[in-house]
């Protein structure tokens, strides 16, 4: 997404921030605390509403709806800012950022189950361990939490469901 382009408010988007050179800055627990805090003071905020975050050890998925008239390039400079500032690191974020505003077509359910899943199919956690990255501000926008196990964990099918299960779905890997 360019940074120029205007983000009317309103739509949902899923935005994705990776760190320069794909460095595993996240995988520190203080630096993804920084991060994780930096979207909740946002969120409650009301400059929008996030939907849910997964930050990987990587980059940083956010799936969002704008109000007002922010763009998506200033809410991401702003939380950049915060978490350099917040975590101390010298390290930044890759200069751009990639964003996809969900069509009508697209259901934020599918990309908030895509995200819930992204650590336990890329192998970074067994299924028998919650994920720290993943955030989800009001439980009851998505239905498949109803699913999980009763300590929050996914079924073992879903792990293993085929990457065409996703395919129709634009998120930068």
């Amino acid at each position: 997404m360019y940074p120029e382009r205007n983000t009317p408010a309103g739509g949902l988007f899923l935005l994705t921030l990776n760190i320069q050179d794909r460095q595993p800055w996240l995988a520190v627990p203080r630096t993804r605390d920084v991060l994780l805090a930096v979207l909740r003071t946002w969120h409650m905020e009301r400059n929008g509403r996030i939907l849910a975050a997964m930050a990987l050890p990587d980059r940083v998925h956010v799936l969002l709806e704008l109000a007002g008239n922010i763009t998506a390039a200033q809410v991401v400079a702003n939380w950049k800012a915060a978490l350099r500032r917040g975590a101390g690191y010298p390290e930044t974020f890759e200069r751009d950022f990639v964003g996809h505003r969900l069509r009508e077509t697209e259901k934020a359910e599918d990309y908030g189950l895509y995200l819930y899943l992204c650590p336990y199919r890329a192998g970074l956690i067994p299924a028998e361990e919650k994920w720290p990255g993943w955030w989800v501000p009001e439980a009851a926008v998505f239905q498949f939490p109803g699913a999980l196990s009763p300590e929050g964990l996914p079924p073992a099918e879903w792990i293993a469901w085929p990457e065409e299960k996703f395919a129709g779905l634009t998120v930068e890997k």
